[in-house]
C-alpha cells in the first residue's frame, strides 16, 4: 500500500510518516509512506492507494478528495492523534478505508 501524507512542508509531518512506517513494519505489512507539501502533492497524488491530511490542512481536504482519482481514500488526520502521533490508530483507519 501506498500512503501520501499531504503537509504544510513541515518537519512533523516527515516524523509522523515515519511513525507510520515503523508501525507498519510492527504489524509486517508493507507499506509505503512518503509526505509531500501542499503545493506539491498534486505531482504525486495519482501514485497513492490512500490519502492522509494534515490538520493544518483541513481548509484543503476538498482540494486533495478532487485531484485524488475518485476511488483514493482521503482522510483528515484528527489533531489529537497528529500531535500526539498516534500513528498506530491512523494507520488502522487508512487501512479499513482502502477495504471499503
Amino acid at each position: 500500500m501506498r500512503i501520501l501524507l499531504c503537509c504544510k512542508a513541515g518537519v512533523t509531518s516527515n516524523m509522523f510518516a515515519a511513525a507510520l512506517k515503523d508501525e507498519a513494519s510492527k504489524k509486517g505489512l508493507e507499506v509505503l509512506v512518503w509526505a509531500a507539501a501542499e503545493t506539491a502533492v498534486e505531482y504525486s497524488i495519482n501514485q497513492a492507494d490512500i490519502v492522509l491530511v494534515t490538520p493544518q490542512l483541513k481548509s484543503s481536504l476538498s482540494k486533495f478528495e478532487d485531484l485524488a482519482d475518485g476511488e483514493t481514500p482521503v482522510l483528515l488526520i484528527s489533531d489529537d492523534d497528529f500531535t500526539q502521533f498516534n500513528a498506530e490508530k491512523v494507520l488502522k483507519e487508512a487501512l479499513d478505508a482502502k477495504k471499503k
